[in-house]
């Protein structure tokens, strides 16, 4: 047989749906994960079909990057760390914890998928970089897919040049997008690099007192070193040198991850007679069946980072005591507090049927009376959106008005953007939150029961986030209904900066007073600056004033919140500087819809003529 059908016959066979295979889920330890982020995460890839097959083993790889010292510092997990026995020591316990951490939260899971032959595997290996480390293990794996968290999304191209095999990303809600379906062999070397790793297979729920295989390496491209070992210490030297040398019929089914990855052959699959027997066409059969028997829960997850759930079957306006509320927040105790506005405080709470809720509490002096009280329960009764926060009741009593609303797990946007210094907000965050806070505006200006809806307050600090960084908008005291072109208020509330200048100036409200506070937003989103900053040394106190020129200078990237560097699409750039340079214009009606807006924001511009004109005709002359 001549070398190119040989070729062929071997990649025929690796490819093959029926061939055990390794997937390689790669994620980010130094991040939390809970169980619910794990489960979804792999209900995704099922979903597809056409990447995880019964007989196939799906391993869960983190990356730990970063290692606490007792001293109370993080230390670096650098090779030239590992060379001291005190921080081997230390690396190999954080290792070790993580791996433990994990395989508890995979286990049901394990469970779950068990009947179709799927085996799940934990792997945490301490070193840095991370995409190297990635990209190490995934080779020596010999992985026909990997699956990128989307904390590594930002080395996207890195990864696309330098991984042979299939790839996807996981994205913010996630939900699983392939980039690259097929294999390349177009790849730079890979450098071998020492790393600490353990590996570790997620017993079943029913034997959680089957032995468990696990080891630490040392690893070194394909080699391997003890560098020591848990409880099974013994047995795992013995399996050392079988490690480097592996004859399949010498172990059984399980002992594959006794031996890591360097007991597979080239092809990244078990050899015939290995520790993955052949499939018989009745097995095949049973795993080809859709998953059946899943739990599930009726109560939708809210928000997918810490399981936060919100009832959906709460009536529109239901009417609480005062009694359950007080009793939900602690009798509004100073540890519930979450903050406190021109309306009131607002307390954090927790009903008896175990819903978390934001209890917002009037002021009694507060310049925003009775009225906006009401407007708020009315809006909010027609708005059911997943960018909108979800008024679950109220309480009336005596001279006390208090909203409550679902509880919004991971506080607001202007805490990621200004106040969160120890961790700076991904771009393809900013642009997630762009996009959920536009549909959420469109939904309330076009799409909602009673609309339109004016929201008259639109800024950061009004736009809560979950710990998937879905925005929900909220704080809806200050909304006006049916508004029309040219309606005029006397009373000018708000936020100055956000401020639409027809609003500022001359009290008149309509949609497009929100249109100029998103465009607003968009920029900060963008730059990362406050609205009004006294402080800066450019001399330019007002956001708008320092962002125009710069767009009409076409100097982009001089908008770009320098904390990001370079980590940031060029092209959703592009789209987010047209849509806020149209969004703030001074003449209402030169600004876009907040339909037209998203539209802008999606890249489908080509029915949008005279808008697009209105932009580029600034860069013509």
């Amino acid at each position: 047989m001549s070398s190119t059908s040989s070729t062929w016959t071997m990649e025929s066979i690796k490819d093959h749906p029926l061939m055990p295979a390794r997937v390689v889920v790669a994620y980010d330890a130094t991040k939390d994960r809970t169980e619910i982020e794990f489960s979804h995460t792999i209900r995704s890839i099922r979903s597809r079909g056409d990447i995880l097959h019964g007989g196939d083993t799906l391993m869960f790889l983190g990356v730990l990057s970063k290692v606490p010292h007792p001293m109370g510092y993080q230390m670096q997990a650098r090779p030239e760390s590992f060379l001291g026995i005190t921080h081997v020591r230390l690396v190999e316990e954080e290792v070790s914890n993580k791996v433990d951490f994990c395989v508890r939260l995979l286990q049901k899971s394990a469970e779950e998928y068990d009947s179709e032959g799927v085996d799940i595997e934990v792997k945490i290996t301490a070193g840095t970089p991370t995409r190297k480390v990635v990209l190490q293990e995934v080779i020596t794996s010999n992985a026909t897919w990997v699956i990128l968290d989307r904390h590594l999304r930002r080395d996207l191209r890195f990864y696309l040049k330098q991984i042979p095999c299939k790839v996807a990303i996981i994205e913010d809600n996630l939900s699983m997008v392939v980039v690259r379906p097929s294999t390349i062999s177009d790849t730079d070397k890979v450098e071998p690099n020492l790393f600490i790793s353990l590996a570790k297979n997620v017993p079943l729920l029913a034997a959680p007192n089957e032995e468990n295989n696990e080891q630490f390496i040392m690893s070194c491209k394909s080699h391997s070193a003890s560098m020591g070992s848990l409880e099974n210490s013994d047995r795992i030297k013995s399996n050392l040198l079988p490690a480097l040398k592996y004859n399949p019929q010498d172990h059984n089914i399980s002992s594959h991850h006794e031996l890591g990855p360097n007991s597979e052959d080239k092809s990244g699959r078990h050899a015939k007679g290995g520790s993955k027997p052949p499939i018989s066409p009745q097995v095949i059969e049973k795993l080809r069946r859709k998953p059946s028997g899943q739990r599930s829960n009726d109560t939708p997850v809210l928000c997918i980072g810490c399981g936060m759930k919100t009832k959906p079957d709460i009536k529109d306006s239901m009417k609480f005591s005062f009694s359950e509320i007080q009793l939900a927040t602690d009798d509004f105790s100073k540890d519930n507090l979450l903050g406190e506005g021109g309306y009131g405080h607002v307390y954090k709470g927790r009903l008896k049927d175990g819903q978390f809720i934001a209890a917002k509490l009037r002021k009694e002096a507060s310049t925003q009376g009775f009225a906006e009280f009401l407007s708020e329960i009315y809006v909010l009764s027609f708005a059911r959106h997943k960018n909108i926060v979800m008024l679950l009741g109220y309480c009336c009593k005596e001279n006390l008005n208090i909203l409550v609303y679902e509880y919004i797990c991971n506080k607001s946007l202007e805490w990621h953007l200004f106040d969160n210094e120890g961790d700076v907000l991904e771009w393809h965050r900013r642009h997630s939150i762009a996009m959920g806070t536009a549909k959420g505006l469109h939904f309330l200006h076009e799409e909602c029961r009673g609309s339109p809806i004016v929201h008259c307050d639109m800024r950061p600090s009004n736009i809560l986030l979950t710990h998937d960084f879905v925005p929900m908008l909220g704080d809806f005291g200050l909304a006006k209904r049916r508004t029309d072109e040219g309606n005029m208020h006397k009373r000018i509330l708000g936020t100055l900066g956000y401020l639409a200048p027809e609003y500022a100036e001359n009290g008149i409200v309509s949609v497009k007073t929100d249109v100029y506070s998103f465009g607003i937003i968009l920029i900060q989103l963008m730059s990362g600056r406050k609205v009004v900053d006294s402080n800066r040394l450019d001399q330019q106190h007002s956001l708008r004033q320092w962002a125009i020129p710069l767009i009409q200078r076409l100097a982009l990237h001089e908008l770009v919140d320098p904390r990001i560097q370079d980590f940031y699409d060029t092209y959703e750039l592009y789209l987010m500087v047209r849509a806020a340079y149209l969004c703030v214009q001074t003449n209402p009606e030169m600004r876009p819809t907040m339909g037209e807006v998203l539209r802008l924001l999606e890249g489908e511009s080509d029915h949008l003529n005279q808008l697009a004109d209105q932009f580029v005709a600034h860069f013509s002359k």
